[in-house]
C-alpha cells in the first residue's frame, strides 16, 4: 500500500531520518559500553542487538520511507517488538531508542489502526522493562506514569497533529496538480476559442472583400463577353474596369495575408475610404451611391473603422445583389460617444419576419458585437432596406483586436434577422 505523504516526507527528508537515528544509537551505544556495572558479556549482547537494530533499520527504511509501501513499515516494527524488549532486558538505557522509534513508526505506517497498536505494545515493553528491575511499587508505579504514559500521550498527540498536516499537505498537493490540469485544459480551450475566432475573422473578411470582388470581376466579365463582338469600344473600357477590380481585389487579398488594414483605409480616413467604395460601386454596378457626414470625427481605433467600412461593403454587396436600387445613401455619423453608419437604398426591400440566416448580414451583426455595438436591419417589401450600425468609440486598448464572430443570434429582434444571401 503506497501513501503519497509518506513517500514525500521519507523520500524529502532522507537524510534527516538516517541522522535521527546516529544521533540516538550512537550515544546509547557509548553509555552501554561505558556501564561498568554491567558484565561484559551483557554488554556486548546489548551492543549487538542495537547493532541489529540498526542493520535493520537500514536495510528496511528505503522501501518503507520512500517507497511509501505500508508493508515494510508494518514488518520492520513487528521485529522491533521482538529485538525492543530483549535489549530492555540487557541494558534498561535502551529505552532512549523510543527517541527513534516513534516518528519513525508516524512515518513508515500510515493507518492508525496498525499503527496505535504497535505504539502501545513498544510502551508495554518499555514499562514491563521497568517493573521488571524495579519491582512493583507505588514509586514504580510513578515512574513508569512519567516515563512511559506522559510521552506515549504526547507522541500520540503529535503524532496526530502531524498526520492532518500531512494529509492537508497531500489534499493540498493533489488540488495543485488538479489546478494545473484544468489551467491547461482552460488554456488549450482559449487556443482553440482563438483559433476558432480567427478563423470565422478570417472567413467574414473574405467574404466582404475577396468573394465581393471576385463577384464583380464575374459581372464584369459577363458583360465584356456580351459586348466584345456588338460594341468592341465598350468592351475595351470594361476590361480596363475589370483590371483594376481584379489588381483591388489582389491589394485586398495581400493586405490579409499581412493581417494589415484595408487597402482602402490605408493612409486614408473612413470617410475618404467610404467615398472610393461609394465610387467604385457605382463605376461597377451602375447605381448611385451618395456619401454624407454628419458630426466631427476624432480620431477612431482602427478596429471601428475596419468594422464599419466592412459593413459598407456588404450592405452596398448585397443591394447589388438583391435590391434592383437605383439610389443609395451612406451616412456615417459621430453622436457624443459614438459612431454610427447606415446604408439605405431605394430598392424592392424584404419583409424581415419572414427571412433567416444570410452570412453578410450574419458577418455585419458579429463584427458590431465583437466591438460592443449593435446592428439594426429596417426593411418592408417595396420600401427599400437600412442596415444601420452603433459603435462606441472607446480608446484603442479597449477595442477588441480581432472581431470575434457572435454567432448566436437567437436573442436578434425578429425585425433584425436577415434575408437570405443578405
Amino acid at each position: 500500500m503506497a501513501v503519497r505523504g509518506t513517500v514525500d516526507l521519507g523520500h524529502r527528508h532522507r537524510v534527516g531520518w538516517h541522522l535521527l537515528v546516529g544521533v540516538v544509537a550512537t550515544p546509547l551505544a557509548v553509555a552501554i559500553a561505558a556501564n561498568g556495572t554491567v558484565a561484559l558479556g551483557q554488554r556486548l549482547l546489548a551492543l549487538g542487538t542495537l547493532a541489529v537494530i540498526v542493520a535493520w533499520y537500514a536495510l528496511v527504511s528505503r522501501q518503507a520511507m520512500e517507497y511509501g509501501d505500508e508493508r515494510w513499515g508494518v514488518v520492520y516494527f513487528a521485529a522491533l517488538v521482538v529485538a525492543f524488549p530483549l535489549l530492555l532486558a540487557i541494558a534498561p538505557l535502551g529505552g532512549a531508542l523510543m527517541f527513534a522509534l516513534c516518528p519513525q513508526l508516524f512515518v513508515m505506517v500510515a493507518r492508525w489502526r496498525i499503527r496505535l497498536p504497535l505504539l502501545l505494545i513498544l510502551y508495554a515493553e518499555l514499562a514491563w522493562a521497568m517493573i521488571a528491575r524495579a519491582g512493583v511499587s507505588r514509586y514504580t508505579l510513578a515512574m513508569v506514569g512519567v516515563t512511559v504514559l506522559v510521552p506515549m500521550t504526547v507522541t500520540i498527540l503529535v503524532g496526530a497533529y502531524l498526520t492532518g498536516i500531512r494529509e492537508q499537505n497531500r489534499k493540498r498537493a493533489t488540488l495543485i496538480e488538479e489546478l494545473t490540469r484544468t489551467r491547461a485544459a482552460l488554456e488549450h480551450a482559449g487556443h482553440e476559442a482563438g483559433v476558432h475566432a480567427e478563423r470565422e475573422r478570417l472567413a467574414a473578411e473574405i467574404h466582404d472583400t475577396l468573394a465581393q470582388g471576385f463577384t464583380s470581376i464575374l459581372m464584369l466579365a459577363q458583360v465584356v463577353r456580351t459586348n466584345l463582338l456588338r460594341d468592341p469600344t465598350a468592351a475595351d473600357g470594361q476590361l480596363d474596369i475589370l483590371e483594376k477590380t481584379a489588381r483591388e481585389n489582389l491589394a485586398e487579398a495581400r493586405s490579409l495575408i499581412a493581417a494589415s488594414a484595408p487597402v482602402d483605409l490605408t493612409g486614408r480616413s473612413l470617410a475618404d475610404a467610404l467615398d472610393r467604395l461609394a465610387a467604385r460601386h457605382t463605376r461597377d454596378t451602375g447605381t448611385r451611391v451618395e456619401v454624407s457626414t454628419v458630426g466631427d470625427w476624432p480620431g477612431a481605433p482602427t478596429g471601428t473603422d475596419v468594422a464599419l467600412l466592412r459593413t459598407a461593403q456588404e450592405a452596398l454587396a448585397n443591394v447589388g445583389k438583391h435590391a434592383d436600387a437605383t439610389t443609395v445613401r451612406i451616412e456615417l455619423r459621430h453622436e457624443d460617444h459614438l459612431m454610427a453608419l447606415a446604408v439605405t437604398d431605394d430598392g424592392e426591400g424584404f419583409d424581415p419576419a419572414t427571412v433567416r440566416g444570410g452570412y453578410g448580414l450574419l458577418g455585419i451583426r458579429a463584427r458590431a458585437a465583437g466591438l460592443g455595438g449593435t446592428c439594426t436591419v429596417r426593411s418592408a417589401p417595396g420600401q427599400g432596406a437600412t442596415v444601420r450600425v452603433e459603435l462606441p468609440l472607446a480608446p484603442a486598448g479597449q477595442v477588441a483586436r480581432t472581431l470575434r464572430p457572435v454567432l448566436d443570434l437567437s436573442t436578434t429582434p425578429t425585425a433584425e434577422r436577415a434575408e437570405p444571401g443578405r
